[in-house]
């Protein structure tokens, strides 16, 4: 099960950084709650505008198979100027909501202003496949999208998925690089996927999980992110799947 609130630069996975040590990311991923369905939704049109998938949120976190994860921002960082954006207080029922994948909790959120980014991932068989995945746009390279690709692959390993997939366009040439360096690979085209301008999609892949070469390539950008961003505080563990089995 997941844990609440982890300090992910751990011995096992992260060097000591000179630096890194004492600086903290601002930004940390977590589980969706229901009370997260309107900032995620908010998030997806401020993303895709007209392209945005068409999708109930709300219903797919109830899913079994479908597991939604937000970045947010912690309070004390620059906040993101969004004329279009409202924060309100969750002071309702929605804010009492517990999470529905874990007990875990980083603390309460006082503004949906803080959820910046989100993946939704749904397990088939023994496949994770992204449905979903968006930065707000004025939190784009910040390391958001970056983060939301690890939360990806160690939620797929942890559920015990054999690879992720994921389809993205194939004119988003900077989404195709994040997800290269993470190992996804072009395995195939679907033609005029997408709805908005008949856009073809290319289905990306992950290479097996049990490779212990991906693995160990895992491990090192794990590291090289941490190195980046400081320490990254996440409501699940990433160390014990991320771990080689020779």
């Amino acid at each position: 099960m997941a844990n609440p609130s982890i300090s992910t630069a751990a011995p096992e996975l992260a060097p000591v950084f000179s630096d890194a040590a004492v600086r903290e990311n601002p930004y940390m991923a977590r589980y969706a709650t229901l009370a997260d369905a309107n900032a995620i939704d908010h998030i997806v049109q401020a993303a895709f505008g007209n392209s945005a998938p068409r999708s109930s949120v709300a219903r797919d976190i109830k899913r079994n198979k479908t597991t939604y994860v937000v970045v947010t921002r912690s309070p004390t960082a620059k906040p993101i100027a969004d004329d279009t954006y409202t924060p309100t207080n969750n002071t309702g029922w929605r804010s009492r909501i517990k999470s529905l994948f874990s007990s875990g909790n980083l603390g309460p959120r006082k503004t949906m202003n803080n959820v910046v980014g989100l993946v939704g991932i749904w397990t088939a068989l023994d496949q994770a496949h992204i449905v979903v995945i968006a930065t707000h746009p004025n939190e784009r390279r910040r390391g958001v999208g970056e983060l939301l690709v690890l939360a990806t692959i160690v939620e797929a390993l942890k559920t015990g998925a054999a690879n992720a997939t994921l389809e993205v366009r194939k004119s988003n040439n900077a989404a195709r690089s994040l997800y290269r360096k993470y190992g996804f690979n072009d395995v195939g085209i679907r033609h005029r996927y997408y709805h908005d301008n008949r856009e073809d999609a290319i289905i990306m892949s992950t290479p097996a999980f049990s490779n212990l070469e991906y693995k160990r390539s895992l491990i090192r950008r794990w590291n090289g992110y941490l190195s980046i961003r400081g320490k990254t505080k996440l409501q699940f563990d990433p160390t014990p799947y991320l771990a080689l089995t020779e």
